[in-house]
This record gives structure tokens, sequence and C-alpha cells, in this order.
């Protein structure tokens, strides 16, 4: 595995834009979630839970780009948010494309490459399932890289699983070294990575941790927390395997 080339130019960060890799909530998914819920609602469920996501990634003020899969569905989705009147407004700054890559690394690799070839000098990726996500840490991760040489430091956002939901970067040559042949879903994933960048000669830095949501207790936790999330919320109180108090 060949380490990545040493970084030279200062970026301003004066471009920043926000990437997610998300599955269509039309397409099975987040089973976990999900499980024992008729179709309609568990894809209801995963339309909210993603709504919620993009909603909050917008609150940032940047271009949003949403990779999909299946990349069939991309059309689908952007009619879909066409129909969710809070979002209308801001249309114009998500932006559809269909995922590629093999596996979690190289699709993230090829989201990230794709939109700071597109203009954009920083990029803040953060998953699809955190529809509480804090503006404020998308914020604190473009402040961790202005000034920077291009490709010299990571940031990462910590979740309570031992992975990320959101890593930052102005280049993905460091990123693709540390991405290679990873396992991913597994405690040690940031902890590796982070290993990886730090070989390599990179600066790692973290913004504030935040869970994300992938079963039934994900979501209650999400219901015990104050604000945010308000098409999750109304999703769940229809839902009597999520809204039993007990």
């Amino acid at each position: 595995m060949n380490r990545p080339p040493d970084a030279a130019v200062s970026v301003t960060g004066a471009h920043p834009a926000v990437v997610m890799l998300a599955r269509s909530p039309f397409a099975a998914g987040k089973t976990r979630l999900t499980s024992g819920l008729e179709p309609a609602a568990a894809a209801g469920l995963r339309g909210a839970l993603l709504a919620d996501t993009i909603e909050a990634a917008l609150t940032a003020g940047w271009p949003l780009h949403v990779h999909v899969t299946p990349g069939e569905d991309v059309a689908r989705m952007a009619a879909w948010l066409a129909h969710d009147t809070p979002l209308t407004a801001h249309g114009a700054r998500v932006h559809w494309h269909a995922q590629a890559g093999d596996d979690l690394g190289a699709r993230m690799i090829a989201a990230l490459g794709e939109t700071l070839a597109a203009g954009h000098d920083v990029v803040v990726l953060v998953g699809s399932d955190i529809p509480d996500l804090p503006p404020a840490a998308l914020v604190e991760a473009h402040a961790a890289l202005a000034g920077h040489r291009r490709d010299s430091r990571v940031v990462f956002g910590p979740a309570a699983d031992g992975g990320f939901y959101l890593v930052a970067a102005t280049g993905v040559a460091s990123l693709a070294f540390a991405f290679h042949e990873v396992t991913w879903s597994q405690p040690s994933v940031l902890t590796d990575v982070t290993a990886r960048l730090v070989e390599a000669g990179r600066d790692v830095t973290t913004v504030r941790g935040w869970p994300d949501l992938d079963d039934a207790a994900d979501l209650r936790a999400l219901l015990a927390r104050p604000g945010g999330a308000p098409r999750t919320r109304a999703a769940a109180s229809r839902l009597p395997p999520y809204n039993d108090p007990a």
C-alpha cells in the first residue's frame, strides 16, 4: 500500500460543501431499525430519517451533494425531496449523484473526490442516518481545515460505536491510503484509520462526537434528547414498536 504524496498548497476553506452517502428510502435497508414494520411504514421511517439529516446538513448554508444507492433512484429521490415543503426552498443547493465504488471506503473516496473536483476546497462527509446532526459540527470541521496545507489534515466526528459519523478533508489521497481494505462496522475503525493517517504523516483532529441511528435503542435515545429530527419523531410517534414508553 503506497503512502499518499505530501501536501503542498494551503487552502482557504472559502468553498465548502457537504457530502452524504445515502441509501434510497424506497430500497430495503436499516433492517435493525425497521424489523417488524410493514414495508410502507419502514420506508416512511427511512425517508423521515434521511429528510431530517438533509435538513440538518443544509443548515450550514453550503451545497449538499447526496450520493445515492441504488443509482437508478436518483431521479426518484429528487422528486421525493420536492414534495417536502420545508426543504423545497433549499432544493437548488441539493445535488444528486449515483454512488460509485465497490465498498464503503471506495464510495466515500469517490464522492469526496468528485466534490473536490467540482471546485470545492473543503468537503465534509456525513452519514445519512443522523437526523439531529448538530450543524455546529460541520462548522467546526470546516474551521479545523482552513489554512492548512491541502490534504495535510483530516477531521473526524467520532461515533459511539467506534466509527465516525463525519469526515472532513481537503484532498483524498490520504483518505484513500487510510481506507484501503478497511474492515468496516468494527469498533476499531476510527482507531485503525487514524493510525494509518498518522503513519502517513498527516494530522488528525476531531470535532464533537455524535450518535447515528441504527436500531430501536438508538431511536429511543433520540426521542429522549431535546430538539431536532421533527420528521423522525413524527414517524416514530405512529409506530407502536417505538412509541411504547416501556
